[in-house]
């Protein structure tokens, strides 16, 4: 098979089992080698029909200069499955140099070499579909679910696509006295399998100070497996599906609004809606909000005004939706939570945001925000560009950057406003702007739609035209804009499947 070789790619990073190093940079060299069939760019002379090996070399070095890994077996592995994920390319062999390892002997290099082809990582990628049951009655238990939602699409190659609205359950079959439940759903595609995601979600629950004794206690968090791919198991350690959720109304309450058309497999097989509507307990649950994701900090007022309301009909119609008034002033919650209010009416709009950041965490931190703005009611994520390695010039530190594209019932500016507060509530240095939005022009000091500079700039450009080839920003073709743009050979693509790819 023919090859194309990196040799001597060179960055810094912090990178070690050792205490020094997780502060201390150091050079990492990278060999690369990559197999794959050159006769069609031998005849085309195409570009298209090849790898681009300037782009894999930036790759190597973000990972590199990337998030800390203790061993370099580890970062041998992700420049591999980075580099496997060109289409083109059918098996790598990849070597990493540490020359300045912490060796007490004298030593001329210690290198690690692993061979990847497409057929050892088949498996691991495969995207699997989960539903995740959350639920907890102790402490400031819509704070914690807020952060297992975090947590969860935190998993490695995990990714939150969907978080149901709030519910309130009575403890009912439980002692008197006994706190209400708040309960929700989310979906996840994961490249994990049910095991591994299981342990995950037990992670979670134990840092939040779960301890699991029998079924019918109270605790402060707990995260159950409903459905995974429509599996079936009698796993003693997971059962598939969740051998009580055909009769529970607090899991397939928040499943059938998060999923209208959901079916439960199994011995108890049917639409989520008729299970729902057979189940013993639908009386007992009531949703109380649907934006609650961005509701605000901890005591928003969801959980604190739960004892002023005594008719469950009152507390469904009193929190369809979280009051900015009750927050803070001038907190970001606050601001958030007035900015999402759709003021625009009933129709939604086509809108593009681009996400960056030099953040080592930028990955991360783009996962967090998509999950934000998709859970904002009336506002729905509709493609996410690859990620892409920006180089900056001037001694700046380089930039991850990305495109995703929402339909909105919300207007421009209240858009950009809840851009901002999303940037806010997320560490880092994060940059989300409004590049474009359907049937909008707007030239206003807060409000400048299309972005003035986007069309200069291939980190907007690139990514755009990779979500979609037929992209126009105004009357001129994105494809138009990006040849055009001074910076693009300062842009490269790293990865296509980043949102369930690899760990954080």
């Amino acid at each position: 098979m023919d090859q194309i070789r990196l040799t001597g790619v060179r960055a810094v990073g912090k990178h070690g089992v050792l205490d020094f190093e997780h502060e201390r940079a150091q050079t990492f060299v990278v060999d690369a080698t990559l197999f794959l069939d050159l006769a069609p760019a031998g005849h085309s002379d195409d570009l298209r029909d090849t790898v681009d090996y300037g782009a894999i070399a930036k790759g190597i070095v973000a990972i590199i200069e990337g998030e800390h890994v203790d061993l370099i077996e580890k970062l041998a592995d992700r420049i591999a499955s980075m580099i496997l994920e060109y289409p083109a390319v059918a098996q790598t062999q990849v070597t990493v140099h540490k020359p300045s390892a912490p060796i007490v002997v004298p030593f001329d290099d210690v290198s690690v070499t692993v061979e990847r082809s497409r057929e050892t990582i088949s498996a691991a990628s495969q995207v699997h579909h989960a539903i995740i049951a959350m639920g907890g009655n102790q402490g400031d238990v819509v704070a914690t679910l807020r952060d297992a939602v975090r947590s969860i699409d935190g998993l490695a190659s995990t990714q939150v696509t969907g978080v149901s609205p709030l519910y309130r359950t009575d403890a009912w079959g439980m002692p008197d006295g006994t706190p209400e439940f708040h309960n929700a759903v989310v979906s996840v595609n994961t490249r994990l399998s049910a095991l591994e995601l299981l342990r995950g979600l037990q992670r979670i629950e134990a840092d939040h100070g779960r301890v699991r004794t029998d079924h019918w206690t109270s605790r402060t968090l707990d995260l159950d497996i409903i459905d995974f791919d429509g599996q079936e198991s009698q796993d003693p350690d997971l059962t598939l599906p969740h051998p009580r959720a055909w009769q529970r109304a607090f899991v397939l309450g928040p499943w059938l609004a998060l999923e209208p058309d959901a079916e439960l497999t199994g011995d108890h097989a049917g639409s989520v809606a008729q299970l729902l509507h057979e189940s013993t307990d639908r009386d007992h649950i009531d949703e109380i909000a649907d934006d609650w994701m961005v509701g605000g900090s901890v005591g928003d007022g969801i959980a604190d005004h739960a004892d002023d309301t005594d008719n469950a009909d009152d507390m469904g119609e009193s929190y369809s939706a979280i009051d900015a008034s009750d927050l803070p002033e001038g907190t970001a919650a606050a601001k958030a939570a007035a900015s999402a209010s759709v003021q625009s009416g009933p129709a939604s709009r086509r809108a593009v945001i681009s996400l960056d950041s030099p953040s080592t965490k930028a990955e991360q931190q783009f996962r967090m925000a998509i999950v934000a703005l998709d859970g904002i009611p009336g506002n729905q994520v509709e493609g996410i560009s690859p990620l892409y390695h920006v180089s900056q010039l001037d001694g700046l530190p380089d930039k991850m950057a990305a495109v995703m594209q929402i339909s909105t019932r919300m207007g421009a500016r209240d858009l950009i406003e809840t851009l901002g507060n999303v940037e806010a509530s997320i560490s880092g240095d994060l940059d989300l702007d409004l590049i474009d939005m359907e049937g909008v022009t707007c030239d206003e000091p807060d409000c400048k739609v299309p972005w003035p500079t986007a069309r200069n700039h291939a980190a907007v450009l690139a990514p755009w035209l990779d979500m979609d080839p037929d992209a126009r920003l105004g009357k001129d073709p994105v494809s138009f804009l990006l040849a055009m743009a001074p910076d693009t050979a300062q842009v490269g693509l790293l990865t296509d499947n980043w949102i369930i790819g690899g760990e954080l």
